[in-house]
């Protein structure tokens, strides 16, 4: 179960607007949804300020989300970005996975046993990162959202 409902694959990358092109030229990919959240994300350490640049954008039914880091904690994202930072190429980062029931999803995270990276949220909206790197090479999102916050992501 733990891998179902696999909707989005999330890449990295130093400039957002240089990644979005190189991705519409080589994948036909449009109608990005671009937002630029100040988040406080949860963290086993206490909490941390993180400012990103993120475009979503859908290619059939895989939902591609290219990050930017811009400002404050960005630990998770360092060692998997492109070390040139002149290079804008997206580098993979993590696989997200849709959850309808926020209780469940977190007993479900419990069971799992992967460490916390962070979790936050909007209205609407709890995700939650998980570090499946020694099994996976990447991270791993869960997703809650309620109805509107699906139709606010697309």
């Amino acid at each position: 179960m733990f891998l179902q409902g696999h909707y989005q694959n999330a890449y990295l990358t130093h400039d957002l607007d240089a990644a979005m092109a190189l991705v519409n030229q080589r994948y036909g990919t449009r109608d990005w949804i671009v937002f630029e959240p100040d988040m406080v994300l949860k963290t086993p350490d206490g909490d941390r300020e993180s400012s990103v640049r993120a475009a979503l954008a859908w290619a059939g039914g895989l939902q591609l989300d290219l990050i930017q880091p811009t400002r404050g904690w960005h630990a998770h994202y360092l060692p998997m970005m492109a070390a040139d930072k002149a290079d804008p190429v997206p580098r993979f980062h993590h696989i997200a996975v849709r959850r309808d029931d926020l209780d469940a999803m977190r007993d479900e995270i419990d069971r799992l046993g992967l460490p916390l990276a962070f979790e936050g949220e909007v209205p609407g909206l709890v995700y939650i990162y998980l570090d499946a790197r020694e099994s996976l090479g990447h991270y791993l999102e869960y997703v809650w959202a309620s109805p509107e916050g699906w139709e606010m992501i697309g």
